[in-house]
């Protein structure tokens, strides 16, 4: 197949190509690394075929606990589906949330002690918080004080 054996430099330069699966990158590190005919530890070749790997993803990774390229494509899996996990939900906050509460349609019968029977039959208010500008109600507001100002008359004053 006329394949050319390659270097340590070169097989470090490797890098994980966009939308490719971590099975089929280490798949191509490990046949390139097949063509070097160096011999390099395994944990060495974790830290080179991890250094191939997104920035996102290699700065939660810590080499010096992964032995082999396996646990290196469990703990990369694993950092993906906590990515794509978040990605999700950061997603659903996004949409406008109502909350639905009905205290009055399940008549489920609890046993409540003498201590709490106050609270059996209490009611649940719910606000829906909209952003836009603040909103000051004019009770809370602070009025100009003028000062009074005494007419001929001990009886009438005006403000």
């Amino acid at each position: 197949m006329g394949q050319t054996k390659i270097s340590l430099k070169e097989l470090a330069s490797v890098k994980r190509k966009n939308q490719e699966s971590v099975d089929d990158y280490l798949n191509r590190f490990c046949l390139l690394k097949a063509r070097c005919f160096t011999q390099v530890p395994e944990h060495e070749l974790v830290e080179m075929a991890a250094g191939g790997i997104d920035y996102s993803i290699r700065k939660k990774l810590d080499t010096q606990y992964l032995r082999d390229m396996s646990q290196l494509a469990d703990r990369v899996r694993q950092i993906e589906r906590l990515k794509a996990e978040k990605f999700r939900n950061s997603k659903f906050q996004k949409k406008k949330e109502i909350t639905f509460i009905d205290s009055y349609g399940n008549e489920i019968d609890y046993e409540v002690d003498d201590e709490y029977s106050e609270f059996e039959d209490s009611d649940v208010n719910v606000a829906e918080l909209k952003l836009g500008p603040p909103y000051t109600c004019s009770a809370f507001t602070k009025r100009s004080i003028e000062p009074f100002e005494f007419m001929s008359s001990w009886n009438e004053c005006r403000v």
